[in-house]
């Protein structure tokens, strides 16, 4: 609840023993890394008697006095004769000898000697891999056979035709980045870019297709396809695709998928040791987290009240697949969203090999594995667990006065069926606890578990349900002096809050035919909440119940609770969505979203339409209308007041859903395969925002968390309008870019009409970002990354502070009445990571070291009154900052 007070700081500068410990970590990883040596067989001294043989022979002769074998080639001589006069010298020097002429290598395994030709051995020493995955309708679900699957980066050509359930392997392939392309006759080709081949791990990809409208012959196909479209076929704005392996090398991501979108345009955050995201200059509670289709409680570690953001995030990268990041007008099957949705899938396991990932740094220590289940059947299991780093070393070696704690745990199993279709069980918990110097204690907990069914009716038919149980927990105890050294006063927070949900989702996807799509569906929520939110204070409690005291009083007020609450609240969704391929370049997409809040029978009905048209081959034009809600906090709804007769009433129970109107105008230029332009105009209307109707009429859209224990009506709007220029490369060619720059406003209207600026209102922002690569080593089959990103914006702006009044105060006191009229300093920060990846026979190591913050910038956290030193103190954000990491996949 005092936020506002205790910032969560993601980055724990370490101690001398810490250093120490990790560099014990690290000469112990580098030892384990080293290969085990012993004498060898090549430089064995023998002495051989005079030799007239083939070389057949004298190899038998040679590996019994050696006490070895040999193994060789085709290619070797063998029948060549050999005439060796008696002598003494190394089984090399004799080798040497019989072979002189020959192109030829040794390679000593253990008792074996294996004897090949240089170009064999350069084959061999080549890491090999396999890409392998399944071709399916991306309408009906429904799996293609006879599909070509193809490398087309290789001469010849290699590939794979599906098989039956739609299945293609393409093995043998050697370490590398891969452009994987399908065809299939009456279907749109694909592309899919950015494979990452490794050694120590298969790569398994999903490839959808989509049906053309008219026969093949008399149309034109274009071979340029946008790599940054979504993999939700409605949306047509303000949306991309998430390549998890390209935002893992995202330089100061931490392998945070919050903290590598802020890359791009139009999210930006306003504090390095949290991940909130401000989306087009809305407030971050605005996002909403999806996993596997259902709507879950915020995916962070170390959440507030409300919020999206957190410490560091959830889920991690390494068991993410394909996924989207919508920021505006999104389809109608997206509700009770304002700013923006992360609509994740978990990634299925190998469905016919077992597969490990260990990962140690100084954010955690990580552990996955995958594999198949049943390999006839194609089941599979994949699970991620991780456990933070300075907690292991606080229980095992050093004790840290302060610890933030974190564990998570993630997991899914794939099943299909022959009869009722595929089922998928997952799920997701994370762990959260901190104590901070000042006393305070700090849990934030969640859970996701679920079971999901994709039953194909027909071959245009099939229906997706899910059923979910989702919970979070919150709690925070503090103690405070409130009075003075002399005269203490104990000051005794409690928050406590806990909220379960059971969620059932069911939608029905009908293909009418190749131009008409239908998508209908329902969404109901039940949530079960305890919420306790107050203080106490035991000094004043004595003062009042002794009369005899000095500050004895009858109205002193010696606890307050601001909310005190228990029951349950339902949530139901509906929604229907038309896609009309109107031609092959001309799309249609149209949708009614309806959801209503039954804790107070709130509700909003919601249109959305948006329109595609690639009116030349590398031209496109895209735009997009919708009306959006979302609920607030039930903290929120179920905060409590007393009046002065003592009745205790919930003031904003009948709060309305905040709305928001969002219009986005959108154009795209492909230049070629791998370079695009893109630029956007918005415009965001804002309405029925919860805001003070009394002094100092404060609006809640400049709030980052959920709760606000004062009155609320629904009398404040808010706008926010802008445009967005991006140039990205995708990865091709051992590169990629990213460069975006934003102009915005963002304003917002209390209860009396007065129009100030949001508190997020930075008016401009510029980013860019630049990975590259070079294969090193043997064959250059090894990897070094060198990545850079840069992030210039606009400074947040924050309330002022009236010094006259605290000091006399003796504490903060803050000019409300005319909103955010202070503005921080530009923000300015480069991060910058290299890495190097290996890849060995049989697995992948992979060492990598981010600098955050590589110019030590002083960017503005915020501005205080410390009545320690009697004046106004800055608290700056994160400062240089080196992380180091390593990886191995087997």
């Amino acid at each position: 609840m005092n936020s506002d007070q205790v910032t969560y700081t993601l980055i724990v500068q370490p101690s001398s023993k810490v250093k120490i410990f990790l560099l014990f970590c690290t000469i112990i990883f580098c030892f384990v890394s080293a290969s085990y040596s012993q004498t060898s067989l090549l430089d064995k001294v023998l002495t051989l008697p005079e030799q007239n043989t083939t070389v057949r022979e004298f190899l038998k002769t040679l590996g019994k006095e050696a006490g070895c074998t040999f193994t060789h080639s085709d290619k070797i001589p063998l029948t060549k004769e050999v005439k060796l006069e008696p002598k003494k010298q190394t089984v090399k020097e004799f080798l040497d000898d019989i072979f002189t002429g020959d192109s030829l290598t040794y390679i000593e395994k253990y008792k074996k000697i294996i004897i090949v030709t240089n170009e064999t051995q350069n084959h061999q020493k080549t890491q090999k891999q396999t890409i392998k995955g399944r071709v399916v309708d991306l309408d009906t679900k429904i799996p293609l056979a006879g599909a070509n699957v193809f490398i087309n980066s290789t001469s010849p050509l290699i590939g794979d035709v599906t098989d039956q359930n739609g299945y293609f392997k393409i093995e043998n392939l050697p370490v590398g980045w891969y452009t994987l392309n399908a065809s299939y006759i009456g279907f749109k080709p694909v592309s899919i870019d950015n494979i990452l081949l490794l050694s120590g791990k298969e790569q398994v990809v999903k490839i959808r297709m989509e049906e053309l409208i008219t026969d093949l012959e008399g149309v034109e196909i274009s071979s340029l396809i946008d790599k940054s479209k979504p993999v939700n076929d409605l949306a047509f704005v303000s949306s991309r695709r998430i390549s998890a392996l390209e935002m893992e090398y995202y330089p100061g991501s931490l392998d945070d998928i919050s903290r590598a979108a802020v890359s791009f345009p139009g999210v930006s955050s306003n504090n390095d040791g949290q991940n909130h995201m401000i989306i087009r200059g809305n407030s971050p509670k605005g996002l909403q987290w999806r996993l596997e289709g259902i709507e879950v409680p915020n995916l962070n570690h170390f959440a507030e009240i409300g919020s999206s953001g957190g410490g560091i995030g959830i889920i991690n990268n390494n068991i993410i697949g394909e996924s989207d990041f919508m920021i505006s007008a999104f389809p109608s099957e997206y509700g009770n969203a304002l700013s923006g949705v992360f609509d994740l899938k978990l990634r299925s396991g190998n469905n016919d090999k077992h597969e490990q990932t260990f990962q140690i740094g100084v954010m955690g220590i990580e552990l996955m594995a995958e594999g198949p289940l049943n390999r006839k059947s194609n089941s599979t299991y994949i699970a991620q667990y991780r456990y933070s780093t300075l907690m292991l070393i606080d229980k095992l070696l050093i004790d840290l006065e302060s610890v933030p704690e974190f564990q998570d745990l993630s997991f899914k199993f794939f099943l299909p069926t022959k009869k009722a279709g595929t089922f998928s069980i997952f799920g997701i918990g994370g762990l959260s606890h901190e104590t901070g110097d000042s006393g305070y204690d700090w849990n934030s907990n969640m859970a996701t578990f679920g079971i999901s069914n994709n039953y194909t009716i027909n071959s245009k038919t099939y229906i997706k349900s899910t059923v979910a149980l989702t919970g979070w927990h919150y709690r925070w105890e503090d103690t405070d002096n409130i009075g003075t050294s002399e005269v203490p006063i104990d000051y005794n927070l409690s928050d406590n809050i806990t909220e379960y949900s059971t969620k059932v989702s069911v939608n029905i996807n009908r293909k009418i035919n190749v131009k008409h799509k239908v998508k209908m569906g329902i969404v109901f929520d039940n949530t079960y909440y305890d919420t306790f939110m107050g203080w106490k204070s035991d000094t004043l409690f004595n003062w009042w119940q002794n009369p005899d005291h000095p500050n004895h009083s009858d109205v002193i007020n010696y606890q307050h609770i601001y909310s005190d609450d228990e029951g349950s609240a339902q949530t139901f969704q509906a929604y229907g969505n038309w896609k009309y391929r109107i031609t092959e370049n001309l799309m249609l997409n149209t949708g009614l979203h309806y959801i209503q809040f039954y804790l107070n029978n709130s509700y909003s009905l919601e249109p959305r339409i948006g329109f595609s048209w690639q009116f030349l081959s590398k031209h496109t034009i895209s735009a997009g209308y919708g009306i959006h809600s979302r609920k607030e906090s039930l903290t929120l709804y179920t905060g409590q007041k007393t009046l002065h007769d003592g009745e205790i009433i919930q003031p904003n129970i009948n709060l309305e859903l905040t709305k928001a109107m969002h219009f986005v105008l959108g154009y795209s230029f492909l230049l070629n395969q791998d370079l695009i332009i893109k630029t956007e105009a918005y415009y965001q209307y804002i309405y029925d925002i919860p805001v003070y109707p009394f002094p100092p009429y404060f609006s809640t859209i400049n709030f980052d968390y959920g709760f606000e224990g004062n009155i609320l009506v629904n009398e404040g709007s808010a706008y926010n309008k802008g445009i967005e220029l991006t140039l990205e490369k995708f990865f091709s060619k051992g590169y990629h870019f990213l460069v975006n720059g934003t102009l915005y406003d963002s304003k917002y209207k209390n209860y009396l009409g007065e129009e100030y600026d949001t508190k997020y209102n930075g008016s401009y922002a510029a980013k860019g970002l630049f990975i590259k690569e070079f294969k090193v080593g043997n064959q250059k089959q090894n990897i070094i990354s060198i990545g850079a990103r840069c992030i210039y914006m606009g400074g947040m702006r924050y309330l002022p502070i009236d010094l006259e009044a605290s000091l006399a105060n003796n504490g903060e006191v803050k000019i409300w009445d005319y909103g955010f009229t202070e503005k921080a300093d530009d923000f300015f920060r480069i991060d910058i990571q290299f890495s190097f990846i290996r890849n060995k026979p049989k697995y992948t190591g992979e060492w990598r070291l981010d600098i955050i913050n590589v110019t030590n910038q002083k960017n503005m956290r915020y501005r205080r009154y410390n009545n320690a030193i009697r004046g106004i103190e800055i608290e700056y954000q994160n400062p240089l900052i080196p992380l180091l990491s390593y990886r191995i996949k087997f």
